[in-house]
């Protein structure tokens, strides 16, 4: 039997399908990988979405403290409870040092409270007011001192605020007519809602309500009672 030599037989090429096959695994895992970037993708624009535009104003300060390391609407909270404090105090302080004998008005008093006010308020105040104010001090000699308990933000945004002041104004009165001597008065508690503005990078009062007339329920701490400073927009102590 003659040696078989070897096998110079050419090995089978591999079937046509194969690359094709290859090809359309490849397409289907690319397809699919597309699909979950455009989901993602859609996911997060709309959380993105639901985040700036939470009604509250928050959402978009939210995350960009996370990445400044500052919080700017926690800042933009502090500025507008400190002219609502402002407002507070100067509304319920004032008495004979600050009348003019001449005019029967208190200026001093106008301009302190007409410096944290929008105009719309000013005009309240200067009609309804601070005349019964100035009538008081006039006639009867009063003081006026407050305290201030505590002051919240129940709503805000990017230029309107809602903040709650709680506290108690004490009226005392001269003894005698013309005395230096006075009687002091009981402490009578407040607890008031006021709307805000911001205009001119400043938050001003627009006006304010007894936190019990208050058209929304409020939650916040202080105490409450029938003490309040005014009733709706009007400034001035009653």
């Amino acid at each position: 039997m003659t040696p078989s030599g070897p096998d110079t037989s050419e090995t089978s090429a591999p079937h046509d399908d194969e690359p094709t096959a290859t090809r359309v695994s490849a397409g289907v895992r690319w397809g699919v990988l597309g699909v979950l970037v455009l989901v993602i993708l859609a996911s997060l624009g709309y959380l993105g979405g639901r985040v700036v535009n939470d009604g509250t104003g928050s959402g978009w300060g939210r995350v960009t403290s996370a990445f400044s390391g500052s919080d700017s609407l926690q800042s933009e909270r502090d500025d507008a409870m400190s002219q609502a404090r402002q407002f507070a105090l100067r509304v319920n302080n004032y008495g004979p040092d600050m009348l003019d004998a001449k005019s029967g008005q208190m200026p001093k008093y106008r301009q302190l409270v007409e410096a944290v006010v929008t105009a719309k308020f000013r005009t309240d105040f200067e009609n309804e007011g601070v005349p019964y104010a100035e009538a008081s001090v006039s006639q009867t000699g009063v003081k006026r001192t407050t305290q201030i308990y505590s002051a919240g933000v129940a709503a805000i945004d990017s230029d309107t605020a809602t903040v709650l002041v709680a506290g108690s104004f004490t009226n005392s009165y001269p003894k005698k007519k013309g005395s230096t001597d006075y009687l002091t008065g009981t402490p009578e508690p407040y607890r008031f809602e006021v709307s805000m503005v911001k205009t001119g990078g400043k938050w001003l009062v627009d006006a304010f309500t007894p936190a019990e007339k208050a058209s929304s329920s409020s939650t916040g701490s202080g105490s409450t009672g029938s003490g309040s400073t005014g009733s709706g927009s009007t400034g001035g102590a009653q």
